[in-house]
């Protein structure tokens, strides 16, 4: 082997070394963070373990167990990320503050079967659940009016498959190129996007793949949907309870000169 390509090996080993080892002093850092979201995630998906269909289904059947606390964390979330834009005055933080509020809502029907409103005439001949709910409405829902499911390019608009998107592309795919692409890292600075730490984001990914692999290998096919659609609402709490989790992250360890740089280069 010439010296040149000797020297090619060594450098990007090198280089290799020292990314990996960025990548676990964050972990180290955040280690608290990873912690609770692991534990949450495997408690949550462990009522498929513990209790039998019946229970499973109706602790994530809509305004149960589930649903309404995924409610709750997407409100504390709000409330989390509207104190950081009184801090930091980022209006990310207000975006999304007022995004997760909007979602607290929608979890819940903004209360409808709580209260017993009706749903206006306007929305309810637009509403795949006749709700008082913006997701609902057709266009964004998994299912049309006969409760047929959506195929191919029309599921792009549904609002679950944008939630997962939005998610994964701001816990993972933003941080990823932040750190590995310098062009990416001087946008985010100059427009200041906060940047979640892709240790904490990851796992947006892991409580997808686990509702999606229970939903399509492992639940008996023969269950009623109940069953199977307690894996979506479990994961969709996970997800709520992950963006919780780097709210808390902004706020409490976010500095004001830091934003739009990834952690890696802070700790």
């Amino acid at each position: 082997m010439s010296d040149l390509k000797k020297f090619n090996v060594f450098y990007y080993t090198d280089r290799l070394k020292l990314m990996l080892n960025q990548y676990i002093k964050e972990i180290k850092y955040l280690k608290f963070y990873i912690t609770s979201v692991i534990l949450f995630i495997v408690l949550s998906f462990s009522v498929y373990i513990f209790f039998d269909v019946k229970t499973v289904s109706n602790l994530g059947s809509e305004d149960h167990f589930f649903e309404c606390l995924t409610a709750i964390l997407f409100l504390m979330t709000a409330i989390i990320f509207f104190m950081g834009f009184l801090k930091s005055k980022s209006l990310f933080f207000l975006i999304v503050a007022i995004v997760m509020f909007l979602g607290s809502g929608e979890e819940i029907s903004w209360g409808q079967r709580i209260f017993g409103f009706k749903t206006p005439d306007t929305i309810e001949k637009i509403n795949a659940q006749g709700e008082f709910t913006f997701h609902n409405i057709v266009i964004f829902n998994s299912v049309d009016f006969k409760g047929n499911p959506k195929h191919c390019f029309a599921r792009l608009l549904e609002i679950n498959f944008l939630f997962k998107l939005c998610t994964l592309l701001f816990g993972i795919v933003l941080p990823f190129c932040v750190y590995h692409f310098k062009f990416v890292s001087r946008m985010t600075m100059k427009i200041h996007i906060p940047i979640p730490p892709i240790s904490i984001g990851f796992f947006f990914f892991i409580g997808w793949v686990t509702s999606w692999t229970l939903h399509s290998f492992i639940l008996p096919k023969d269950s009623p949907n109940e069953y199977f659609v307690a894996a979506v609402e479990i994961y969709e709490c996970t997800a709520s309870f992950i963006l919780l989790v780097i709210s808390l992250y902004f706020f409490k360890k976010h500095k004001i000169d830091s934003i739009g740089k990834d952690i890696k280069e802070i700790i």
